[in-house]
């Protein structure tokens, strides 16, 4: 067996973009690769390890295969193509550019083929359980591939993972069992890194515990040019899902008995419950699920989803540059539902937020107002707030009894007769 080598920190580095494309799956099956006898040894020489440091048993060795890079592109835009069915993804686009998160020159589907394509080794297809490995890739990285990738197949055998990643189409929830499935095979990769490299088992939860602050580190590698020039809300949400789910996992089993797996009873609900892991491990608290209503007067809904606490410090991460007041405006988030919507040229941005407390939702609100102000020229606060090119509605409401705020953007002069309203999520009300 290859032992590792370089530091543990340039290994999670490269590592993590690498992982990215664990759960999916793909028609060809064992027939887009073919068998390699050296990593079927590598492949049952490991899992021994990888059973004690994942604390799940294998039910059943996965098949293993090379895979060519125009088979590993195929699988890309297949993925891509089921992540985001017909032009979901131009309008997913639209509505982050909307936010000010998106230049508005960006093809944010080449973005992520280009960004994904320069980093892929290899990818576990539960399909067909099989584990594909790109041709050529670097012997220096392939057995850190392998055994995150080898926990992926490990956990599919305990939990279906395409029902898990696909039972949601709400974007905070889906981020959040993301993160754990990611974290779950991040720290067991790193147990067996740590135990290639010294000799000796490390539990996971007694490694040095992973910080989401590690991600504008790690995403400046010069080997992932496209990682580090990826706008925050395409980056930040990816580095979260390995380092942020990687330090929940550990903190899960430091604090429950039997290391539970991050799934069934203990899989996070949102990304709040990520970055505040107490309010899942001590006491848990639910989001406030809440979806918004067609609107009237001849305006359509392009495109619906929520920002969920994570891209909600990224936002005003990104329009305030500064973490601190960023951390208090979005700390306190209960819930929040977006809408996209259209007339002919024009569009607004309907965006309800649900609040733990009337003081969080203030802090939010005095947020959002410097915020808009850093975005657009010519503010003039009153009501509505306007600019050179948008006005801002703001009204605070309550929604299932919790503080709320309800925020709409429209072009200046722009009344939305018939705006959507919130209703709890699933609700036919």
């Amino acid at each position: 067996m290859m032992k590792a080598t370089g530091s543990p920190v340039l290994l999670i580095a490269a590592i993590i973009p690498l992982a990215s494309l664990a759960c999916s799956r793909t028609s060809e099956g064992q027939e887009a690769g073919w068998p390699d006898t050296e990593l079927d040894e590598r492949v049952a020489e490991i899992i021994p390890q990888l059973e004690q440091f994942s604390y799940l048993s294998t039910r059943r060795t996965p098949v293993v295969r090379r895979s060519s890079a125009e088979t590993l592109e195929a699988y890309l835009l297949d993925r891509m193509q089921q992540e985001y069915p017909g032009d979901t993804l131009e309008n997913l686009a639209l509505a982050y550019k909307a936010f000010g998160l998106l230049p508005e020159d960006t093809d944010l589907r080449q973005l992520l083929v280009d960004l994904l394509l320069e980093q892929a080794i290899g990818f576990y297809d539960p399909a067909q359980d099989v584990l594909f490995i790109r041709e050529k890739a670097p012997e220096e990285l392939l057995d850190a591939v392998v055994a995150h990738e080898i926990v992926h197949a490990i956990q599919d055998q305990h939990a279906n993972l395409d029902s898990l990643i696909f039972s949601t189409r709400v974007n905070d929830a889906r981020m959040a069992i993301q993160s754990a499935m990611e974290g779950h095979a991040m720290v067991a990769m790193m147990s067996y890194q740590a135990f290639e490299m010294v000799g000796q088992s490390i539990s996971p939860e007694d490694l040095p515990e992973l910080s989401p602050d590690m991600g504008p580190l790690l995403a400046q590698s010069p080997e992932f040019p496209q990682l580090a020039s990826a706008p925050a809300i395409v980056r930040e949400p990816l580095l979260f899902a390995y380092l942020g789910g990687g330090r929940y996992v550990q903190r899960l089993w430091k604090s429950q008995d039997g290391h539970p797996p991050p799934f069934g009873d203990w899989m996070p609900e949102s990304t709040e419950q990520l970055l505040h892991t107490e309010r899942l491990l001590v006491e848990r608290d639910r989001p406030t699920p809440i979806e918004l209503t067609e609107p009237g007067g001849g305006w359509n809904t392009a495109y619906a989803n929520d920002l969920g606490e994570l891209e909600m410090l990224i936002y005003f991460q990104e329009h305030l540059g500064d973490p601190a007041t960023a951390e208090t405006a979005a700390a306190g988030w209960d819930g929040d539902a977006y809408a996209l919507i259209t007339n002919g040229n024009d569009y607004a941005l309907v965006w309800y937020t649900v609040w733990d407390s009337e003081a969080d939702a203030e802090e939010f609100v005095d947020a959002y107002l410097r915020a808009f102000e850093s975005r657009f020229a010519g503010v003039e606060m009153g009501s509505p707030v306007t600019a050179d090119d948008r006005q801002a509605e703001i009204e605070r409401l309550s929604i299932s009894g919790m503080p709320a705020v309800r925020i709409i953007e429209s072009p200046p002069g722009v009344t939305l007769v018939d705006p959507p309203s919130a209703r709890p999520r699933g609700s036919s009300e």
